[in-house]
């Protein structure tokens, strides 16, 4: 009978979770409104197969691409086969693999993950964000998604090993990096892109410039040039036969419709500037330059405001904020920009542009846009990123009533689908989302910070990114601090706590829920006071103080709706961990009323005091008599 009883508040104590208070009102909002805005920024949940779409035009490298198939065909009898492609910034190492993957894939259709690892920007992704996107595709929850490292990698290599995988890993910074990605099963097979050679297992194949036929050939393909022109021959030469910059240069031809000629004087007059000024990756940064001058004004606004993203997941949502203007007109420039093959597309409505021209977007930033617009239009960015963030996040509140855990809870599949798309987003959308909150509270725009803070606690939670949390909400307290908003300021500080108590802090959790406390009780939020009273008790029951928790959960049970969910958890969880008969509990004062107890109790003790004294006077007088 222990035992069971022992296992039930064991297994009670385990389900129960930290409230998390919500600023919204109302339900979790319209599913479909919320599909729809996933739709538009191209998003869906995690799939099995996420190779991205064939490349079009891709043109030779025959010999090159005979031999990557013959490697990635050998399967090896005890390792994965391994092959890596190097080469210069603009060779199409990228192009490459996902062109070789798509000749392979047949064989290898069970799963088909791909990676852009971003090894060439400032933050370039983790081993573990990397992991973890793909475990959620292979169906794994939550908790273990976001578990550490060596956790991650042990259920993946698991779940991966006897089955036929397919993996592109693009853009690698260096081995460190690849190496927790890459399947130790013989049944897998993995295409890494680098512009460093690695030290690696498997295969190393290195890409040169395109010969002078093939150049002429992809050049003719995209830009419609006749390649008997001595023009053609001239333009493929300054682009120094790198198929990124043949691309940008045949694409804008075709878009502007101008003679060769005259767009070759231009490129060679960029070149020798750029020569001159010693800089690097002259065929590609010569064909943008070209490109980048022929724009239409709004166009070429949008290059240069590019630079002002951490991570560019473009949208036409996205382009309209930052340039003010309708959906409309907003595609019709992104269209604009991939016809000059200055961006790709990526999933369904979602973009992407090359590093190389993500680095001379930004330099044209600095000379085309003054400081004041910068800062106009990184305000911008942040309202669009609270305002969209704010919807998808009403998505958790299928949980706000309950103190389960989200990856505990039982919905829909197409519930769950959705859920798995909005944490899909915000993943991707990470290093903008923290940008855009430091952007508001540059800006004091105060409002913005607390808002966005506030939209971004439950993926914190779920990702285990207490630092970020922690940090973000700091600003978000001193932003509702300078709001005067007091009701906001007690959500923050109850935020906090359960930040500090996911890290173990519990000095500061403590401190900061009571902090939390003292307002919501002066402001009259009886609910989300039982909340935060609820999350104290939790600390105090780790902290082994069983009569303060328990004290603290049925005072908090008081001020919960009787038939709410968490009213109902909380019931279940009291007398699973200790037995208590919910019937026999003592009626408690109404939650936050701690002024009234305190003096209901002074008076009874002085009507205590009186009536001793009143006897005592009695005994005295009867004797007297």
């Amino acid at each position: 009978m222990i035992g069971d009883e022992t296992r039930a508040s064991a297994k009670a104590e385990q389900e129960y979770e930290l409230h998390h208070h919500d600023p919204r009102t109302g339900t979790w909002g319209d599913r479909h409104e919320i599909r729809t805005c996933l739709h538009t920024l191209g998003v869906e949940s995690a799939s099995l197969h996420q190779l991205p779409t064939e490349i079009t035009h891709f043109t030779g490298r025959s010999v090159e691409l005979e031999k990557a198939i013959a490697i990635l065909q050998a399967q090896g009898e005890g390792d994965p086969t391994l092959l890596t492609i190097s080469g210069t910034a603009g060779v199409g190492k990228s192009a490459f693999a996902i062109h070789v993957a798509h000749c392979i894939k047949h064989d290898l259709s069970e799963i088909q993950f791909y990676a852009n690892l971003r090894g060439t920007e400032n933050q370039p992704l983790e081993p573990q964000e990397v992991l973890s996107s793909f475990l959620q595709a292979l169906g794994v929850g939550y908790p273990m998604a976001s578990a550490s490292l060596a956790e991650q990698q042990s259920i993946y290599q698991l779940m991966l090993s006897g089955r036929r995988v397919l993996m592109v890993l693009d853009n690698a910074r260096d081995a460190a990096q690849v190496q927790p990605l890459v399947p130790d099963s013989p049944t897998c097979t993995a295409i890494v892109t680098s512009r460093q050679r690695l030290e690696l297992p498997g295969t190393t194949l290195e890409l040169e410039p395109l010969p002078p036929a093939e150049a002429l050939e992809l050049l003719q393909k995209i830009g419609d040039v006749p390649p008997e022109l001595t023009a053609a021959e001239q333009l493929v030469t300054l682009c120094g036969r790198l198929p990124l910059a043949l691309k940008i240069t045949g694409g804008t031809l075709c878009n502007q419709a101008q003679p060769p000629e005259n767009y070759a004087d231009r490129l060679a007059d960029e070149r020798q500037k750029l020569e001159q000024l010693q800089s690097s990756y002259l065929g590609v940064r010569a064909s943008f330059a070209v490109s980048y001058a022929q724009q239409e004004k709004a166009i070429a606004r949008l290059l240069r405001l590019i630079g002002l993203l951490v991570r560019p997941n473009l949208t036409a949502a996205l382009v309209a904020a930052l340039l003010e203007c309708n959906l409309e007109a907003a595609s019709k420039i992104l269209s604009a920009l991939v016809r000059s093959g200055l961006l790709e597309p990526a999933e369904s409505g979602c973009f992407w542009l090359h590093d190389l021209i993500r680095l001379f977007a930004k330099e044209q930033l600095a000379r085309g846009e003054s400081a004041e617009m910068r800062r106009i239009v990184r305000l911008r960015a942040s309202y669009w990123y609270c305002e969209t963030a704010g919807l998808l996040a009403l998505v958790f509140d299928l949980t706000d009533q309950s103190p389960v855990p989200l990856e505990k809870q039982a919905f829909s599949q197409r519930d769950d689908e959705l859920l798995r798309a909005v944490l899909s987003w915000f993943d991707r959308e990470k290093l903008n989302l923290l940008a855009a909150l430091e952007w508001a509270n540059q800006t004091q725009a105060w409002e913005t910070v607390v808002k966005l803070a506030q939209s971004l606690t439950r993926w914190f939670d779920l990702r285990h990114d207490w630092k970020n949390w922690e940090q973000t909400h700091r600003l978000a307290l001193e932003a509702s601090r300078k709001l005067s908003d007091r009701h906001a300021e007690a959500q923050i500080l109850n935020s906090l706590g359960n930040a500090y108590f996911r890290q173990d802090h519990r000095k500061k959790a403590r401190e900061h829920y009571e902090k939390s406390l003292s307002l919501l009780r002066e402001l009259g939020d009886r609910y989300q006071e039982s909340q935060t009273l609820t999350n104290l008790g939790i600390l105090y029951r780790q902290e082994g103080d069983d009569e303060k928790a328990i004290a603290l959960w049925q005072t908090a049970l008081k001020g919960f709706p009787a038939h709410s969910a968490a009213a109902h958890q909380l019931e279940l969880w009291l007398q699973a961990s200790q037995g208590i008969d919910l019937d026999e509990m003592q009626p408690d004062i109404e939650v936050g009323d701690r002024s009234s107890r305190l003096a209901i109790q002074q008076i009874i003790a002085g009507c205590a005091i009186g009536a001793i004294a009143l006897l005592v006077v009695l005994v005295f007088l009867i004797r007297g008599i």
